[in-house]
């Protein structure tokens, strides 16, 4: 009975079937894009092996924080510590291929993190190298670049292309990396750096990360010290971004609600008759909450793999843009799927308690006379 009802309404049923596929659509592809951005940084800083991250205190962005590049001499001292990598990060563009947003991080050459991206072509950079510039693989054929090519970082200052290398990190393999030096000239930041990557003797210690983190900021009173995970999670461009996502996400699912909602009522009304049939047989009012709430919540399940189809479509055409190309990760996971899949469940549950419970209180004698 519950997929007659859907299937001899098509046009009120298929209507249905978008609204409640939008709002899964929307909360997949967002929330999904906004977790993979912040597991792309994660990816980043762990597969180099990094145990924790220095920044100035306060700063809500990693590009706005500014510490005495000396600082990290004093760290390498302390006990438990085994390499302490300064690094600086900035923003290009490249209009000419519509890329607004290439990050570029200033990194000093053979350090555990250079030695985390692998080359396909060329080399890595040197310590001796003048305006020498890495480009990620996904960067690089966007730009259409090759080793030993000039590539102008800004406007004007032209760095040799040594090499072109493979990341297992998203955001690395549409990047480009300088030394810390060439970057601390071109943005005139010369002595200072964004952050210090702390390397430890054990990562699974916490007792001696929190040691490590008490003694980096009991150094300088606006430093902050914190475990990579924590850092990730506590910059202002992911916890914006996670935000817009559901906030947009949770908008779309109200809509589809109330779409569900006026379709359960609909169709409560066009089939009183029938209703008050079960009724005068022997069913129980549960039984008929039970038939409206399994239409309802059938209904949204069909809209939600409608969504989920959609969304993994989207996402994927999505990273071959060269505009957000090696900034978006191509894939979402798992847990955002069955979130999504929750969501139409409660979607199609709230939708439908209403009009169940109206059509169970239905009197057996007025509705057959209707």
């Amino acid at each position: 009975m519950t997929l007659r009802n859907i299937v001899q309404r098509p046009l009120r049923s298929g209507l249905t079937l978008v609204a409640v596929a939008l709002a899964v659509c929307a909360v997949v592809s967002l929330v999904g894009i906004a977790n993979g951005f912040k597991d792309s940084f994660l990816d980043y800083y762990q597969g180099a092996g990094v145990d924790l991250i220095v920044v100035r205190s306060g700063s809500v962005r990693s590009s706005t924080s500014t510490l005495d590049e000396s600082l990290g001499d004093r760290i390498a001292m302390l006990d438990g510590v085994t390499d302490v990598i300064p690094g600086l990060s900035d923003i290009v563009s490249f209009t000419e291929v519509g890329l607004y947003v290439v990050p570029v991080s200033g990194l000093k050459p053979e350090t555990q993190v250079i030695e985390a991206m692998e080359p396909v072509a060329g080399r890595r950079l040197l310590q001796s190298d003048k305006r020498a510039v890495m480009v990620g693989i996904t960067l690089a054929e966007t730009l259409g670049k090759k080793v030993g090519e000039t590539l102008d970082i800004v406007e004007g200052e032209g760095y040799e292309i040594v090499g072109i290398y493979e990341s297992f990190n998203v955001i690395q393999n549409g990047s480009l990396v300088v030394s810390i030096g060439e970057l601390q000239r071109l943005m005139g930041r010369e002595g200072e750096v964004s952050g210090f990557s702390i390397v430890t003797t054990d990562a699974t210690d916490e007792a001696l990360l929190e040691r490590i983190s008490a003694d980096i900021e009991a150094m300088q009173p606006d430093l902050k010290a914190r475990p990579t995970r924590e850092h990730i999670e506590s910059l202002s461009e992911i916890r914006l971004a996670v935000a817009m996502a559901w906030l947009t996400s949770m908008l779309a699912t109200i809509i589809g609600s109330i779409g569900v909602l006026n379709t359960m009522l609909m169709s409560i009304q066009e089939r009183t008759l029938e209703i008050g049939v079960l009724r005068a047989i022997g069913w129980t009012r549960k039984r008929i909450i039970s038939m409206v709430l399994l239409e309802s919540i059938l209904l949204c399940l069909l809209g939600a793999i409608l969504g989920i189809t959609v969304a993994l479509f989207l996402v994927s055409m999505l990273t071959h843009m060269p505009a957000v190309n090696g900034l978006i990760e191509g894939k979402i996971r798992t847990g955002i799927v069955m979130q999504g899949l929750l969501i139409a469940i409660v979607v199609g549950f709230l939708g439908g308690l209403l009009p169940a419970l109206a059509a169970s209180k239905m009197s057996p004698a007025e509705a057959l006379r209707h």
